[in-house]
């Protein structure tokens, strides 16, 4: 009976897993997930053209993980992407560049307990309670196409399930980073970075959320890598 269950698992695998070709990932769907929704009103956009670059140099600098949900592959729950520890040592250790070059006077990272809503007034809030100039608020999003190769229809007789590597699988991180004033919510900057990365395996292997966690470092180094390229051309100008 276990059997059955099993090979009655693997059948299910193989069906979820049958395109015969790559899917690609939906980027303007990831986007609108990593950027903030909020009903835009005319004195909105008035106060936009009225706020002024005003940060002192060296400026202190809050910095906030948002959680975001991740697109879900096609039956599958949403991705993990939750910020671990681990990530906002790595992100922050990168920023900490700013310091030596006297651009960053101190980096503080908001967490959750200070903070009381998603929005930007809310975070910026949180930064204003530990005296910061500016607060850089980061994102991710994630996904995964799986498709089979041309050794996939060896699933058919259900045993090349565990051992022919007829599925190939391509996982997405995708990262945004925005810096506000906190006093009167200029625009600094708004960067993008992403990670790819692919693995041919065998359809048995279900481990998607794995390689999520494993393209997230180097997405990570990509986004600290365009926020401090794009404050070392601000502070030059």
């Amino acid at each position: 009976m276990k059997f059955i269950f099993t090979a009655l698992g693997i059948i299910l695998l193989f069906l979820e897993s049958g395109c015969a070709s790559s899917n690609g990932f939906n980027r303007p769907e990831l986007r609108t997930q990593l950027e903030p929704k909020a009903v835009i009103t005319e004195n909105d956009i008035q106060q936009a053209f009225d706020a002024k670059p005003q940060l002192p140099k060296p400026f202190k600098l809050a910095v906030y993980f948002q959680e975001t949900r991740a697109v879900p592959f096609r039956y599958m729950p949403y991705w993990n992407l939750s910020w671990k520890p681990e990530d906002k040592d790595r992100f922050i250790k990168q920023l900490d560049k700013l310091t030596k070059l006297g651009e960053v006077s101190e980096i503080i990272l908001l967490n959750d307990s200070v903070v009381e809503g998603q929005d930007n007034k809310a975070l910026r809030l949180a930064a204003a309670r530990t005296g910061a100039d500016a607060v850089l608020i980061c994102s991710a999003v994630a996904d995964i196409d799986r498709y089979n190769n041309k050794l996939g229809p060896t699933y058919a007789l259900i045993a090349p399930c565990f051992f022919i590597p007829g599925t190939e699988i391509n996982a997405l991180v995708m990262m945004n980073a925005t810096m506000w004033d906190v006093r009167n919510n200029y625009l600094y900057l708004s960067v993008e970075a992403e990670n790819t990365l692919h693995k041919t395996v065998p359809a048995i292997y279900n481990n998607e959320q794995l390689m999520i966690n494993d393209a997230k470092p180097a997405a990570l180094d990509a986004l600290s890598g365009e926020v401090i390229s794009r404050l070392k051309t601000m502070a030059s100008n």
